[in-house]
């Protein structure tokens, strides 16, 4: 009896650590586990700081460069997202 508890104790904690062991480790690891997504205001601060450039510094004064400047910046972005949310992708 005491043999088929241990069983029971052995396979129960193995299928609650199978999730656990299952993800990957190298991934971005965040204290929290949350992500913060900033207020109006601290979005404010930042483009007031010049901590993103201004897009008339950015890109080409040419509609159809700049266009074409900005699809090529947001795909890095997208690129760089992915690479940090899945591996796989």
């Amino acid at each position: 009896m005491m043999h088929r508890y241990l069983q029971l104790i052995i396979l129960g904690s193995l299928i609650a650590a199978g999730p656990a062991l299952a993800q990957e480790s190298n991934r971005p690891f965040t204290p929290s586990g949350e992500i913060q997504i900033p207020s109006g205001a601290e979005i404010d601060r930042m483009l007031d700081s010049n901590t993103v450039p201004p897009p008339a510094k950015e890109f080409s004064p040419n509609d159809a460069k700049a266009i074409q400047q900005m699809d090529q910046r947001a795909k890095r972005i997208d690129e760089k997202v992915m690479k940090g949310i899945c591996t796989d992708c």
